[in-house]
C-alpha cells in the first residue's frame, strides 16, 4: 500500500513529527476518534495525512484497507474516498493536517 507507511521509523517524538509535517506543507494538529466511532466514506479536495500516536483503527483508502496502530502513517491524496473505523477501546489518538493540492 503505497499510502501507509511508518513515522517512528526515525524518531518517536511527537513535536520533530510536528514539524515535519509542516516542512510538508501540512498544518499539522492533534485530533482524537472515541472508540468505536466510525468516519466514513468522506473525501476531502486537499491532501491530508494522519499519523497515530496512540489507539488502534480499520483504514480504507480508495480501494485498499488496512489497521493502523501507534507509529503509522497514511498520506490520503485529495479527492480520494477514505473510511476510518477507532478498533481500540481507548481513543483514537492522531497528528493530522491538510495540504493544498497543486
Amino acid at each position: 500500500m503505497e499510502w501507509k507507511s511508518c513515522w517512528l521509523e526515525e524518531n518517536d517524538d511527537v513535536e520533530e513529527l510536528k514539524k515535519q509535517l509542516q516542512s510538508e506543507g501540512y498544518d499539522p494538529y492533534q485530533w482524537s476518534g472515541r472508540p468505536g466511532g466510525a468516519y466514513l466514506d468522506y473525501i476531502h479536495s486537499d491532501d491530508e495525512v494522519v499519523c497515530v500516536l496512540s489507539g488502534t483503527a480499520d483504514v480504507k483508502v480508495a480501494d485498499e484497507t488496512d489497521t493502523l496502530k501507534r507509529g503509522d502513517r497514511v498520506d490520503v491524496p485529495a479527492n480520494t474516498y477514505h473510511s476510518l473505523t477507532v478498533t481500540s477501546t481507548e481513543p483514537l489518538v492522531v497528528l493530522t493536517g491538510m495540504r493544498r493540492s497543486e
